[in-house]
């Protein structure tokens, strides 16, 4: 009789390990793993499609490249992936502008720091996608703990729990936020 035990698919950070000792079916499995969430990035920041598969098969050109080198995430592959595209963008962005050039500088407004309000809208919308998906009980105790900068005792009575249970919980749902975070993208 067979046990039926099947062997649980390595994690990214077993992935990243394996891509570091040399292992290219490891990064195989990484990209397979990211490649629709950095495709959906880059279609999201790139004028052209053609340009969002340029940008994707740089980024993943560049990260394989920094894994080998030592570098790189230890095990959160999708938001450094994520964040070098944006980079990547962002950059080709800022050489291809055409630059003008001036002797009267003073006629200049004063610099501002650049706010790129696209950027901030998806990361908003990714932050309250990743909320909506947490457990009401989780949704609550962030709420309460970080939104309204309540102490663990005022969010025990709330909840009907103990000051410990609360930091506890307060914990787990951050962690929960943020790997649902990651699973956004």
């Amino acid at each position: 009789m067979s046990t039926g035990h099947s062997e649980k698919p390595p994690g990214d950070a077993g992935l990243i390990q394996a891509v570091r000792e040399g292992s290219t079916d490891a990064y195989g499995e990484l990209y397979e793993r990211h490649v629709g969430a950095a495709r959906s990035l880059a279609r999201y920041l790139c004028p052209s499609p053609s340009e969002a598969d340029d940008a994707v098969s740089e980024a993943f050109a560049k990260m394989l490249q920094v894994l080998q080198d030592g570098g790189g995430p230890d095990e959160a592959f999708r938001a450094y992936l994520l964040r070098s595209l944006r980079n990547k963008v962002y950059d080709r962005a800022r050489r291809d502008k055409k630059i003008s050039f001036t002797d009267d500088l003073e006629s200049q407004a004063p610099a501002e720091p650049f706010v790129d309000t696209a950027e901030a809208e998806l990361e908003r919308s990714l932050a309250a996608r990743a909320f909506q998906q947490l457990p009401e009980r989780w949704q609550t105790v962030l709420w309460h703990t970080a939104v309204e900068d309540q102490s663990p005792s005022d969010v025990a009575t709330i909840l009907g729990t103990s000051p410990n249970n609360v930091t506890s919980l307060a914990y787990r749902a951050r962690e929960g936020l943020r790997q649902a975070y990651l699973d956004c993208y």
